[in-house]
C-alpha cells in the first residue's frame, strides 16, 4: 500500500520545497535526478478505469518495470503492484490483446529521502519526489509541476504532517488528481467525477474511538475526493458534494466534541465552516441557474428580463467558483486539510483527554449515539413547536436543527435495525426537501436582489426578477398543506435508536 502526499507547485517552486524540507526534516539520501517515460494502458472501453485501476509501463535505466495501482479515492493509500517487463508492452496473465496505449508521461524527476520529525528518536523515513514534465494524449499535452511525499517506514500522519509544514512555508495546493487521473481526462476530454458519502457500516460492538475515527475519515475522503471536480466546475455535483462533505465533518467534530480537546476543536470546527462557506456563493448561482430559473424560461423564453437574468446569473456563478477556486489554492486550505487528516490518523485526540474520557472511547458508539440523537431530536422538536406558525426564518433554524439530526442519523444508522432507520429517515428526508425548496426561493429572492443592487436597479433586470419571484410564488413553490402533512409525518415517526 502507498501513502502519497501530492502538493501542486507554480513553475519555478519546486527548488524552494527541496530547500524547504532541508529546514524541517534531516536529509538521509542526497537529491538524485531521473528522467522517466511512462506509458499507461486500458482497453477500448476504459475497463480498468471503470474498476478503479491504472496500469503503467516506466522506463527505468536499461529496464522496465510494469505497475498496477488503485485510485486514492479522496483518501492519501493507494494499492500497488510491481514487476519487472521486458519493454514498454504489458505483461499480464491471460489475454491482453485488447489493451492500447492512452497517454504518455514524461517527468524529470528530483528525488531525496529525508527523516520527519527531526528532533524524534524514531522518525518517519519519507521520499521527496520533485516532478516537472509532461502528459501526452493525442494531440493535447498538459504540464506536470508537483511534489510527492511517500511513505518509506513509519507513520503516516508524519507524511501528512510534513505536507502541512511544508505547505505554511510555500505557496503549494493539496491534490489528490494522481497522473494517471489527469491522463485519462485528456486523453477523453472529460471531466472530473463527483463523489457522494461513503455508507458507513460499523460492527455491532465498535467503540466510540474507532467510530470517531472511521466516521471523520469518511467526511474527509468525501471531502477530498470532490476537490477536482469541485476545481474544474463544469459539474456542478463537485462543488455540492464537497459542500455536503465539509458540513457534515463540521457537524461530526460537533457531535465528538466532548472527547475533542478545545483548541483542536475549535480550529477544525471554525475552518470546516470557512471552507464550506467558500463554495456557497457557487452552489447558490448553481441552484438558481439549474433549477430555480429554468422553468420560468420554459414558459416565457423570450422574456427580455429573463435573459438578462440568466445573463448576470451566469457572470455572478463564474465569479463563485473563482472565489471557491482562490479557497482551494489558499495555504490556509491545504494545511487545514492535511493537519486534519494527520490530526485523525495519530487518534490527536488522546492528547489533553483525561483518563476518564478515554476510558469512555472504547465503551459502545451507541452509547453515545442514542445520547446525542435524543438530544438533536428534542433540538428539533423544540425548533418546530407550533409549526403551522412559524415565519420562515424559524422555519429556517428549524431546517438547520433537522439536518443536523439527519447527519447524526447516517453516521450512526449502521448501528441500527434498518427497517426502523428507513420509516424516520423517509419520513425525515421528506420534511428536509420541502424545507429546502422554500430555502431556495428565499435564497433566489436575495440573489436577485444583489444582482438589482449591482446593476443599480436595470429595469430590465428588474422585469426578469419580478417574474420569477411572482412565478415561484403563484405556483406554489412549497404549499403551507404539504408541509403541515410533512412535519406530522415526522412527529408520528418513530425515532430508530429507541428501543
Amino acid at each position: 500500500m502507498e501513502i502519497e502526499v501530492k502538493l501542486l507547485a507554480r513553475p519555478g517552486e519546486l527548488s524552494n520545497v527541496m530547500r524547504a524540507v532541508a529546514e524541517v526534516a534531516s536529509v538521509v539520501r542526497e537529491p538524485a535526478v531521473k528522467r522517466l517515460e511512462s506509458r499507461y494502458y486500458d482497453t477500448p472501453c476504459r475497463k480498468l478505469l471503470k474498476s478503479g485501476m491504472s496500469l503503467r509501463v516506466r522506463r527505468v535505466g536499461g529496464g522496465f518495470v510494469q505497475t498496477v495501482k488503485t485510485e486514492a479515492d479522496g483518501g492519501f493509500a493507494r494499492g500497488e503492484w510491481e514487476k519487472p517487463v521486458a519493454s514498454f508492452a504489458p505483461e499480464m496473465d491471460g489475454a491482453c490483446d485488447a489493451l492500447a496505449e492512452v497517454f504518455v508521461t514524461e517527468i524529470e524527476r528530483n528525488k531525496m529521502i529525508v527523516c520527519f520529525p527531526a528532533w524524534r528518536s524514531d522518525p518517519s523515513r519519507i521520499e521527496l519526489a520533485l516532478d516537472t514534465g509532461i502528459i501526452r494524449a493525442g494531440g493535447r499535452v498538459l504540464p506536470v509541476n508537483e511534489a510527492e511525499l511517500e511513505l518509506i517506514e513509519g507513520s503516516t500522519a508524519d507524511v501528512l504532517d510534513l505536507g502541512a509544514r511544508l505547505a505554511e512555508m510555500l505557496p503549494l495546493q493539496l491534490s489528490l488528481d494522481s497522473k494517471s487521473a489527469r491522463g485519462y481526462r485528456l486523453a477523453d476530454n472529460a471531466t472530473p467525477s463527483s463523489a457522494k458519502a461513503d455508507k458507513l457500516e460499523f460492527p455491532d460492538h465498535v467503540s466510540l474511538e474507532d467510530g470517531m475515527r472511521e466516521s471523520l475519515l469518511a467526511c474527509i475522503r468525501q471531502w477530498l475526493a470532490n476537490q477536482a471536480s469541485a476545481f474544474d466546475g463544469r459539474d456542478a455535483e463537485g462543488v455540492h458534494q464537497m459542500r455536503v462533505a465539509l458540513r457534515r465533518l463540521r457537524s461530526a467534530i460537533q457531535f465528538f466534541r466532548d472527547f475533542i480537546p478545545e483548541p483542536p476543536f475549535k480550529e477544525f470546527r471554525d475552518q470546516s465552516k470557512w471552507a464550506a462557506n467558500c463554495l456557497g456563493p457557487a452552489r447558490d448561482w448553481d441552484v438558481f441557474l439549474l433549477e430555480t430559473l429554468p422553468p420560468v424560461m420554459e414558459l416565457w423564453p423570450e422574456h427580455r428580463g429573463l435573459r438578462a437574468l440568466y445573463d448576470e446569473a451566469l457572470r455572478m456563478r463564474d465569479d463563485g467558483y473563482t472565489q471557491a477556486r482562490v479557497a482551494m489554492t489558499s495555504p490556509a486550505y491545504t494545511v487545514f486539510a492535511l493537519r486534519l487528516a494527520g490530526w485523525v490518523e495519530r487518534s490527536g485526540w488522546r492528547v489533553g483527554l483525561c483518563g476518564d474520557q478515554i476510558e469512555a472511547m472504547q465503551r459502545p458508539m451507541t452509547d453515545h449515539a442514542g445520547h446525542l440523537l435524543d438530544r438533536l431530536y428534542h433540538r428539533a422538536m423544540d425548533a418546530g413547536d407550533g409549526f403551522d406558525d412559524l415565519d420562515s426564518e424559524a422555519k429556517h433554524e428549524l431546517r438547520i436543527a433537522l439536518k443536523k439530526l439527519r447527519y447524526a442519523g447516517e453516521f450512526f444508522r449502521s448501528l441500527y435495525p434498518r427497517k426502523d432507520v428507513r420509516k424516520f429517515r423517509d419520513a425525515l428526508t421528506a420534511m428536509l426537501e420541502l424545507l429546502g425548496k422554500l430555502n431556495d426561493l428565499t435564497v433566489a429572492k436575495h440573489l436577485c436582489g444583489h444582482l438589482m443592487d449591482l446593476t443599480k436597479g436595470d429595469e430590465t433586470l428588474a422585469s426578469g426578477a419580478a417574474t420569477l419571484v411572482t412565478f415561484h410564488q403563484q405556483r406554489g413553490h412549497v404549499s403551507d398543506k404539504a408541509l403541515s402533512m410533512a412535519w406530522d409525518n415526522l412527529c408520528g415517526a418513530d425515532p430508530f435508536w429507541r428501543d
